[in-house]
């Protein structure tokens, strides 16, 4: 004869069992969604990165300054190679500065850099004087709005003078420019040499420093020299 007791229990284990299955089932499907999101995530974190890296590879023109322009552009690996590249901009006085060369390159890897060949750079002075600043070689960095000439630079002032170095950097927001290497500067009625020189106040002003020796020469009739091109 059945006890009451186990008669009573056997409906609560079936019951018991069946609750036990159906959250098992439902744990598994959770973690199964889970997997699913967690995955989706990594892919899509993935497409983003690579499509990143294909935008710097395939589209590396988007990295060009916008104060650039230029006539025509090649690609080869990661170097973008300019033909007659132009920028432009404003200095902090609201004067117009341009700079022109035959060439540049740039690294897609450094898109702030632009390395230039057979540039000239022009600004004018408070004074409304053009100043021209000519090399072979020069490195454009637009995170800093300056260049860093190299090889054969002169900076010409046609009303005042004629500087020739080896090596200058030349910041256009302010206008100044900076040699720490031999100079000399040619002006109507002297020539003065120097270890270092410093153009400020707008290309006005010449700061000299270091064995500064001067060789006074002065014109017949007391015009200003004539600029010759390099």
């Amino acid at each position: 004869m059945v006890d009451s007791h186990e008669a009573a229990a056997r409906p609560r284990q079936a019951h018991s069992g069946r609750d036990r299955a159906v959250a098992f089932q439902a744990a598994a499907i959770h973690s199964k969604r889970v997997r699913r999101l967690r995955t989706l995530i990594i892919a899509g974190c993935a497409l983003a990165a690579a499509g990143l890296v294909a935008r710097a590879f395939y589209d590396p023109f988007s990295k060009l300054p916008g104060n650039l322009s230029l006539a025509s552009t090649t690609l080869n690996g990661t170097r973008v190679t300019m033909e007659q590249p132009r920028l432009n901009g404003y200095r902090r006085d609201g004067r117009p500065y341009d700079v022109r060369a035959t060439s540049g390159v740039q690294d897609i890897r450094q898109p702030n850099i632009i390395e230039l060949s057979d540039l000239e750079a022009k600004f004018e002075t408070s004074s409304r004087a053009v100043v021209r600043v000519a090399a072979r070689r020069g490195i454009y960095d637009s995170g800093k709005d300056s260049i860093h000439m190299m090889d054969d630079i002169r900076v010409i002032n046609a009303q005042n003078y004629d500087i020739r170095m080896k090596d200058a950097d030349v910041d256009f927001k302010n206008g100044n420019i900076v040699s720490r290497e031999p100079v000399s500067v040619v002006m109507t009625t002297a020539t003065i040499t120097a270890n270092a020189l410093t153009v400020i106040d707008n290309g006005d002003r010449i700061v000299f420093d270091g064995d500064v020796r001067s060789l006074f020469n002065p014109s017949r009739d007391g015009d200003p020299a004539e600029e010759k091109k390099p």
